[in-house]
């Protein structure tokens, strides 16, 4: 449980930098199929890193071995009441946010079963949606092959072709690159990292670039950009709220009409994904396990005084203040056993061939 509890920090560590890595260097270029590869690679390492372990052997000429009673003699006849809490909360809200997973899940499933439903020469289907009063707002969206559409904006896309509808090809664009399943990683991610404000930011940051690439699509079938962007002012009233769908409306508009209007990034500014090199790096180093051996020289043990402590040496009771006298390189064996109460008894098995 509280191996757990470190690894899930150690990963809340690693998005956070990463989020700051991708935030300052490169959310504001327009390489948007670079960038969705790089925060979904960046996402994925930062779940892996902190189980890649690396064992680092370092040779120590006069070395001193100390068994600390704070460090091996954990005493504790059950679990600490604090890592139980911690770990209780961690469920709650992972389990909060399954359940938010499942209803947004429902929904979509539910305006499939009861809308009418139209299949595609494309492969898409698109799917009518009427809203129950006029209160309700669905912006055009779109989840795994489904175009979900209100009924006059389906009326007013078959009189001009689907094909050349602004609306359904934005949504086309989002199916035929499989933006759905980017989201549902980022969603089950959420869930074992819902305390940690990053991961819900790179969701964010990985809408927007849905968004900027459906929205490139539509531009480079001919479609005027000024129309393009009126429409979206249009559409801009829409509220959704949280949903696992790729919205029409879902990201920032002024980012989106911005992002239309920048000019296309060098390529030599696609250089600075190189940065995640070092940090990676950097990573690995912080996560790594330094064992020392003994080279030369006559090492010697200490060990606390804990009067809890019993020692023995071949099954004999021996006094810790001697412990110079016994050389560590005729040590056969060791084994600690620990009496639940801060104390227990270390037997020391010499070599004595």
């Amino acid at each position: 449980m509280l191996a757990y509890l470190i690894y899930t920090a150690k990963v809340a560590a690693a998005l956070i930098v990463f989020y700051l890595f991708f935030r300052l260097l490169l959310s504001r270029e327009t390489f948007h199929r670079l960038n969705r590869i790089v925060l979904l690679s960046g996402v994925v390492i930062s779940f892996l890193l902190p189980l890649c372990i690396i064992t680092v052997n370092i040779t120590i000429n006069s070395a001193r071995t100390s068994y600390k009673p704070n460090y091996l003699w954990t005493h504790a006849t059950g679990m600490d009441w604090w890592i139980i809490v911690l770990f209780g909360i961690f469920l709650i809200g992972a389990i909060a946010t399954l359940i938010r997973l499942f209803i947004a899940f429902y929904r979509v499933s539910k305006m499939i079963k009861e809308g009418e439903k139209y299949s595609q020469p494309d492969g898409n289907t698109v799917v009518i949606i009427d809203p129950h009063c006029e209160k309700d707002h669905l912006s055009p969206s779109s989840w795994m092959g489904y175009i979900f559409l209100r009924r006059e904006d389906f009326l007013s896309a078959e009189m001009t072709g689907l094909n050349n509808s602004p609306v359904y090809c934005h949504e086309a664009a989002h199916s035929a690159l499989h933006h759905s399943l980017d989201l549902l990683f980022l969603d089950l991610c959420l869930i074992l990292q819902w305390f940690n404000p990053a991961i819900w930011l790179l969701r964010r940051q990985l809408a927007a670039i849905h968004e900027y690439e459906a929205d490139k699509a539509v531009l480079d079938k001919g479609f005027d950009p000024r129309e393009y962007q009126l429409l979206l002012v249009q559409k801009s009233m829409s509220d959704t709220g949280y949903s696992v769908v790729n919205n029409f409306n879902q990201s920032d508009l002024k980012g989106r009409i911005d992002m239309m209007l920048r000019r296309p990034s060098r390529s030599r500014r696609a250089s600075r994904v190189l940065v995640l090199i070092p940090l990676v790096c950097l990573g690995l180093a912080m996560n790594a396990r330094w064992e020392f051996q003994i080279g030369q020289g006559r090492p010697y043990i200490i060990v606390g005084d804990n009067d809890n402590i019993i020692l023995r040496v071949d099954g004999k009771e021996f006094d810790k203040g001697r412990m110079d006298e016994i050389d560590p390189h005729k040590i056969k064996s060791v084994s600690v056993k620990k009496d639940g109460k801060g104390g227990g008894t270390i037997d020391i098995y010499l070599n004595n061939e």
